[in-house]
């Protein structure tokens, strides 16, 4: 009796599968023409030379071409106060970082960055399409002292961080990135986090760089002063890379400060230390 009821399950079994393998249809979606637009990326930071990465999204489907996506044709137009500059293209990639800001300074030069000044940047590509951004440099937010965190876990073993300290102004709403660099081991980034002081304001706050550090380790700490822009672009595209893929999540759109275009331009007040844990 098992034997058979064994025999009719797998017969219906190969029934539904022979069905189902019937009914199978192919079907031919329909996707919108796809329309290319261009892609800024630029920082402004103290004693650094300003580059800018110009680019343009491609085709999901088209393959991979990095001459499609980075434009070597583009103009790219940096003002502010009485003064403009052209900046020229730059051939060499940053393979350490895999990044090619393609467009720089003149002579690497820096620009000089002062309290409460706006800077513009415009691009224009070779089929006309324009781009344009703002952003006004303000202060850092200096870090005030760092301290070594030592956790006792058991009888035998201890786990030891670093707790960075600062005053956050108050009066107003400030947004911050912090990340923690780990020299020793190949300048891998422990920590990158950013946030704002919405529950702190006017308060002391303390970061930490992470755990299990050794002894003599290296670590390099940076706490940027971002602004709302670049606080909303890292917070949607964060958004937008959790739903790539992700059936269930709601789709996110990228919130950027470019016109034209999307990316981000924006200013990079930093305030650094270097620590080694003892």
């Amino acid at each position: 009796m098992k034997r058979n009821l064994k025999y009719q399950f797998l017969i219906a079994i190969i029934s539904i599968l022979g069905l189902s393998s019937c009914l199978q249809k192919q079907i031919d979606i329909k996707l919108p023409p796809f329309k290319s637009m261009l892609v800024v990326e630029g920082y402004l930071e103290k004693g650094k030379p300003f580059q800018v990465a110009v680019s343009q999204t491609s085709n999901f489907f088209a393959a991979p071409d990095l001459n499609a996506v980075f434009l070597r044709k583009a103009i790219v137009i940096l003002s502010y106060k009485n003064v403009v500059d052209t900046l020229v293209f730059n051939p060499i990639p940053d393979l350490q970082h895999l990044k090619w800001f393609n467009y720089q300074l003149k002579n690497k030069d820096t620009v000089p960055l002062t309290l409460g000044t706006t800077y513009f940047l415009k691009v224009i590509d070779s089929t006309g399409r324009v781009a344009t951004a703002q952003t006004t440099w303000m202060d850092s937010v200096k870090i005030d002292s760092v301290k070594e965190v030592i956790t006792k876990l058991n009888n035998f073993k201890s786990d030891t961080a670093m707790r960075a300290y600062f005053k956050d102004p108050s009066g107003s709403q400030n947004y911050y990135r912090f990340v923690a660099v780990d020299k020793s081991r190949g300048d891998s980034v422990r920590v990158d986090n950013y946030g704002s002081d919405q529950l702190l304001s006017g308060q002391v706050i303390s970061l930490s760089t992470g755990h299990n550090y050794r002894h003599g380790d290296t670590c390099d700490i940076t706490l940027y002063h971002i602004d709302n822009a670049y606080y909303t672009f890292l917070s949607t595209s964060e958004l937008a890379d959790n739903a790539n893929g992700n059936p269930f999540a709601s789709p996110a759109a990228i919130i950027s400060n470019i016109s034209g275009g999307t990316g981000i331009f924006t200013v990079l007040p930093e305030s650094n230390r270097r620590v080694v844990f003892k």
